[in-house]
């Protein structure tokens, strides 16, 4: 009977010395897996692009969306619309927090709206004048969020001159 509490004993003993092996090698790899999230978080804030990056890459597709309506070239019209629709989104993932981005959604997404509107109409007139109000509304985004100096206008010349309208 002494054997068998001796034998019972050691084995408890070993079974929670064993889950305290167990509990320490699980605590290393949280540690191993909590730093390197940490080191992730920081290498993907040094790549994401900032909203000004984002807004340069919009004000190159709205100057490409000028050309291709007023060519009527409503396949690339379309293609660039959904550039700049993608970009503000990427921008609402990226800056949750910028009042530039809360602004999006009533002040240039309905100028979008038109504009799609405008496309998928084939209609040249619409198009000119919702394009005038999504510049507009750029505009008075930049106003309403103290960035006025970047003012953007209706295009003169294509921002490339290696593609074709």
């Amino acid at each position: 009977m002494k054997f068998l509490l001796v034998t019972l004993s050691l084995l408890l003993l070993f079974s929670c010395n064993n889950d305290a092996i167990r509990l320490k090698t699980l605590q290393s790899e949280i540690n191993f897996l909590n730093a390197k999230n940490d080191s992730l978080e920081k290498e993907i804030q040094s790549i994401k692009p900032g909203l000004g990056d984002l807004m340069l890459e919009i004000q190159v597709h709205h100057n490409k969306l000028w050309f291709a309506g007023k060519n009527e070239d409503w396949p690339l019209a379309q293609f660039e619309h959904d550039e700049i629709m993608e970009i503000l989104t990427q921008a609402e993932k990226i800056e949750t927090d910028r009042n530039e981005v809360k602004l999006f959604r009533v002040m240039i997404y309905p100028q979008l709206d038109s504009i799609q509107l405008s496309i998928t109409q084939k209609n040249t007139e619409h198009f000119t004048s919702a394009f005038t109000n999504l510049t507009n509304a750029c505009n008075n985004c930049h106003t309403n969020t103290k960035f006025n100096f970047n003012k953007i206008v209706i295009p003169d010349h294509p921002p490339y001159s290696n593609q074709e309208f």
